[in-house]
């Protein structure tokens, strides 16, 4: 009989030990997933410079005027004819958002670039010089920084955007770029058949400004754009954020061109903020 209880009692502690050993297995392995698998932020791919410079391809319409200017840190599709960019683009990676270059605060014309407004050009309209990439993000090269403040890089914008909406979005991608590791940014003006120039005559005033941010390095990739009118925001991104098709439909650009359809459509049509903000 005491043979028989001690057998038993073997063959429970052992089906116990075997059901904390699968529980335990079982609990490493969600967390394993969840780590890997589940989480976009930590499921990085490293972009290759190819593979880099194929994103942030933009396609213009038929017509429009655009000189592509290749800076040190970003580029700019310049409108020589509405002196302004239609866009700008380039990547921040997380290790330059330590920069401690000092912001060069000297706006200039760049000379070699037709069409580029002045510092004249800009005198006494009321408006700001708006930045379409910011300073603060070339703060680890000297070079950039002052070449962030060439009048190809900036914009008629209305304080109330420049000191808003429009830079807690800029702060915004800092933060993202913190958490993925590397972002591509597209800033540019969205221009209407109403919209005027300043005093000058050499450059357009949009009546709203675009942003879209890609995370190229996570997977799946993700994109987020955004449209602000050009005068008062709340900065609240909700109440501005769009799809990449809708600002192609307002501005005539094609963004991400060389992307299979599917990808397009996947990444463009849709708004996917809460993606971006948990």
């Amino acid at each position: 009989m005491k043979w028989q209880f001690e057998r038993l009692w073997q063959r429970w502690n052992d089906t116990v030990k075997f059901f904390l050993w699968g529980l335990t297995m079982a609990l490493v392995c969600f967390l394993l997933y969840r780590l890997i698998v589940n989480d976009d932020t930590t499921h990085l791919v490293p972009l290759s410079e190819s593979g880099r410079d194929s994103l942030m391809a933009v396609g213009l319409p038929t017509g429009v005027s655009d000189t592509l200017v290749r800076y040190d840190a970003f580029d700019v599709h310049f409108n020589s004819e509405q002196g302004i960019a239609n866009c700008t683009v380039y990547e921040l990676v997380i290790n330059e958002l330590d920069g401690t270059i000092e912001r060069a605060d000297q706006f200039a014309q760049d000379p070699g670039v037709k069409g580029c407004p002045e510092p004249a050009d800009y005198a006494g309209c009321g408006m700001d010089r708006g930045h379409l990439v910011p300073a603060a993000d070339l703060k680890w090269n000297e070079t950039a920084m002052r070449q962030s403040f060439l009048l190809t890089n900036v914009g008629p914008m209305h304080k109330a955007l420049n000191e808003g909406g429009w830079s807690k979005l800029e702060e915004k991608v800092r933060e993202w770029t913190d958490r993925d590791s590397a972002l591509l940014v597209f800033s540019g003006p969205v221009i209407g058949n109403g919209d005027t120039t300043l005093a000058s005559g050499r450059v357009r005033v949009p009546s709203a400004y675009y942003k879209i941010i890609m995370a190229p390095c996570v997977r799946p990739q993700r994109v987020i754009a955004f449209i602000y009118p050009n005068g008062y925001s709340d900065g609240r991104l909700r109440e501005y954020a769009v799809s990449v098709d809708e600002v192609e439909q307002r501005t005539g650009l094609d963004f991400f061109p060389t992307l299979p359809q599917a990808e397009q459509e996947r990444l463009e049509s849709r708004v996917n903020l809460e993606a971006w903000t948990n």
